[in-house]
């Protein structure tokens, strides 16, 4: 099954997919958060590239209650997953951004350069994670 993996954020998404097989979770891209515009683009991407699931990341604190953010999420995912017909399971992503930048830095990535990359590679975490 081929998943997409959300890091949903108030200015920027994160995409990630996986191999069909379920073994594979890669970074995609990063789009601009675009009120109302965002839905319909992730809609037609998940018919483009054939997507069968979402997993969206949600985001909690470090003691496992859900952050301010974290209606925002489940509204955004309950909206995507109606507008493609998709399942979609809510993850929780609170370790995965510090992960993605840990990561980062340890291979020498400079941090203006992290922070363009920081969102996708979050959204492989939560999906590697899944996975």
């Amino acid at each position: 099954m081929r998943w997409l993996a959300i890091d949903h954020g108030t200015k920027r998404i994160g995409l990630a997919f996986s191999d069909e097989m379920e073994i594979l979770a890669s970074p995609f891209e990063v789009w601009p958060q675009e009120e109302g515009r965002s839905l319909d683009r992730l809609a037609r991407l998940c018919r483009e590239e054939g997507v069968q699931a979402l997993v969206v990341g949600l985001p909690k604190h470090k003691d496992g209650a859900e952050s301010a953010t974290a209606p925002l999420a489940r509204a955004f995912a309950l909206d995507l997953s109606e507008r493609t017909g998709l399942p979609h399971l809510l993850w929780d992503e609170h370790l995965s951004s510090a992960e993605v930048e840990r990561l980062l830095a340890q291979r020498g990535v400079k941090a203006d350069k992290r922070k363009d990359m920081l969102d996708a590679a979050a959204a492989a975490v939560i999906l590697a994670d899944l996975l």
